[in-house]
């Protein structure tokens, strides 16, 4: 099961864009090009910024299929007397891993360059040779070579945001390597679902493709997006946690591998006829798939389906992702292509008589 050569050539544009949390509109402007042009639909994006793209077939019940845009990223906070650029996180960055980091940042003019540069060990006795990264941001200025507070601020503002440059690299067979994976290929796949659910003449649902925002910094365009469209189902893709290189993490998340297929979640959060569903079809299908067992509410926009208005019927499909919330983040093309595939069969498969209702007294 693999992507066309067409599709990777897109998944590789999308991520090649800057798109940190509140800065997703290149992004969403990418996506429904490839939307309008693949299906003939008018998609659009709200006063949020999220992008929807809708199949209705008058149907009674809607799904909402949803990956959200946004990635981690930076912004500019303050500006010191000699140039040097101090940024804030958005969204869960780790603080020691920018160190010695590349970034750039949307200038008033184009993208401006930046690192944030660490003491030469020449000048660090052996124990600060320890800590040289540090786990605060406000003790790790970016250079972006500008010599003056006057010079900085010609080139950039307060509140311009950035990311760390790091861009595709293609590994060893199937798999690749690149920042911010999280999430646009999970809204890379439901995407080219949507699209496949589309050309196949749509399901017995009304669909409702979004590519929300801000999910990074708390769910936000997931939150809207789902009061707006009220769904009777939603079908959240995001990555998750694999666990093949970090194996003691089998212990606290199960025992997720690259490779293996996509993910479908397990849990109260999750309702188990959806999931038995799509487990059923990756079955008949023949879909590499993985199942992950998660006890408590999760930090995915399935969450919000769950919670807005009366909530929504929700099921989770995961990426494998190694190093999440890293600027190397791995995953493997052939997962991105099961996803795709059972997001596309799974949600077609759907229609007004699939039962959501537990039995009743």
């Amino acid at each position: 099961m693999e992507l066309s050569n067409e599709q990777v050539g897109f998944l590789k544009e999308l991520v090649s864009l800057p798109t940190p949390t509140g800065s997703e509109h290149a992004g969403m402007m990418l996506l429904g090009r490839r939307l309008k042009a693949a299906t003939g639909l008018e998609p659009s994006i709200d006063i949020h910024g999220n992008l929807h793209c809708v199949l209705d077939r008058g149907a009674k019940r809607t799904v909402m299929m949803e990956g959200h845009c946004d990635e981690i990223g930076f912004m500019v906070v303050h500006v010191d007397d000699d140039g040097m650029v101090y940024l804030g996180a958005l969204g869960g960055v780790t603080a020691p891993l920018c160190a010695a980091e590349r970034v750039v940042i949307a200038g008033r003019n184009g993208p401006v360059n930046g690192v944030i540069g660490t003491r030469p060990p020449h000048l660090m006795n052996a124990e600060e040779k320890k800590s040289v990264a540090k786990d605060d941001l406000r003790s790790m200025p970016c250079d972006i070579g500008a010599s003056s507070r006057e010079e900085a601020l010609s080139l950039i503002a307060i509140g311009d945001e950035g990311v760390v440059d790091s861009g595709w690299r293609p590994l060893a067979g199937s798999r690749v390597s690149c920042r911010g994976f999280d999430n646009r290929v999970g809204t890379f796949a439901m995407c080219e679902a949507f699209i496949e659910i589309a050309r196949g003449g749509g399901c017995g649902c009304n669909v409702h493709y979004v590519a929300s925002v801000q999910e990074e910094v708390g769910l936000v365009g997931g939150k809207t997006a789902a009061y707006d469209v009220a769904p009777a189902i939603g079908v959240c893709c995001d990555v998750g946690f694999a666990t093949d290189v970090h194996k003691d993490d089998r212990r606290k998340v199960g025992d997720i591998r690259l490779g293996d297929g996509v993910t479908v979640g397990i849990g109260p959060t999750y309702h188990r006829g959806l999931a038995d569903r799509f487990l059923a079809v990756a079955e008949a299908e023949g879909i590499p798939h993985q199942t992950k067992g998660t006890p408590r509410g999760t930090g995915t926009c399935a969450w919000a389906m769950r919670l807005e208005r009366g909530g929504a019927a929700v099921a989770q499909l995961s990426i494998p992702l190694r190093y999440m919330h890293s600027p190397v983040e791995v995953l493997d093309l052939r997962d991105v292509a099961a996803t795709v595939a059972l997001a596309a069969k799974g949600i077609g498969s759907l229609d007004d008589s699939f039962p959501l209702l537990p039995e009743q007294p």
